[in-house]
This record gives structure tokens, C-alpha cells and sequence, in this order.
């Protein structure tokens, strides 16, 4: 009977109870780097995603800094505004965040004719870092030996 423990009152802490405040301070300044991270790589403002929530800019910076306790809803709708899942900003997924989603997101609104023009410029801009299989730099049209630069009439005047 030596073994069994006596129940403790509310009022006494613990070294769990004091183990448990210090993980949930961590976890709260994790989570909030990530809702940080999240809002600036979809381009808004924290007044925007305060708007969205219908809460205080304060509140947003407050969140994000670790300060205040995201809501389950909250942490649902900003899930939703930064198009991640709900796991990602909890920290429990592993979602690589790339450099081209914002891109993407860009495109989308555009019209179909500009889109294609985007492309066609994106296609460029790979292409032009690599190099073409004779050495020259690709999508240039190779030298013409005393042919000056800019004549593309191929006449020389």
C-alpha cells in the first residue's frame, strides 16, 4: 500500500503540471512562427487575415508571436485563408511550402491569353540558364561572324 499515491488537492502542482506549461509555451511559439510563415508566403497582411478572422490586428500579431491560444476555429479558418492543412500549422504534417505556389495563385486570376503568356516567359527564363548543346547560350540564335548585334534583318544595314 506503500506504493499507491494519495490523491493530490487541485491547488498542487506538480513536475508534470510545471513540464506541461513550459511544452505548451514552446508549442504555442511554434505554432504562431508557422501562422507567421504561412500568412507571408500567401502574401497578406496580418490586417488582412484580422478582417478574415473578424478579430483585432493585435490579436493576429498576439497569435503569431506565441502570446495568445489559436482557437480550434481559428486554426481551422486559418488553415483554410493560407490554403495548408490544419496539420501543417500544428506542426504534426510535413508540407514542403515551394517558392512557386504563389506564382500560381497569381496566374489564377488572370485571363487565359495571359497565361499563356506568362508561360511562354517562365519557358524562356528556364531555358535561358541552361546551356545549349553547341555551347551557345540557349534561345540565341548563334553569332553570324561580322554580322553586328541587333541586326536581325541579316542584311547588315
Amino acid at each position: 500500500m506503500a506504493d499507491q499515491k494519495r490523491p493530490r488537492a487541485p491547488s498542487e502542482p506538480t513536475d508534470d503540471d510545471t513540464l506541461t506549461d513550459v511544452d505548451d509555451g514552446e508549442e504555442q511559439t511554434k505554432i504562431g512562427a508557422r501562422l507567421k510563415e504561412a500568412r507571408e508566403y500567401v502574401g497578406l497582411l496580418q490586417e488582412d487575415v484580422a478582417s478574415a478572422l473578424g478579430i483585432p490586428r493585435a490579436s493576429v500579431s498576439a497569435l503569431e508571436s506565441g502570446k495568445r491560444r489559436v482557437t480550434g476555429l481559428e486554426v481551422r479558418r486559418l488553415a483554410r485563408i493560407y490554403r495548408r492543412p490544419v496539420g501543417w500549422l500544428l506542426g504534426e504534417e510535413d508540407v514542403e511550402l515551394t517558392e512557386a505556389a504563389p506564382l500560381f495563385r497569381a496566374a489564377e486570376a488572370l485571363s487565359e491569353r495571359d497565361r499563356d503568356q506568362v508561360l511562354r516567359f517562365a519557358e524562356f527564363l528556364a531555358a535561358a540558364g541552361k546551356p545549349a548543346p553547341s555551347g551557345r547560350t540557349a534561345g540565341r540564335p548563334p553569332r553570324t561572324p561580322g554580322r553586328a548585334e541587333g541586326d536581325g534583318d541579316g542584311t547588315g544595314s
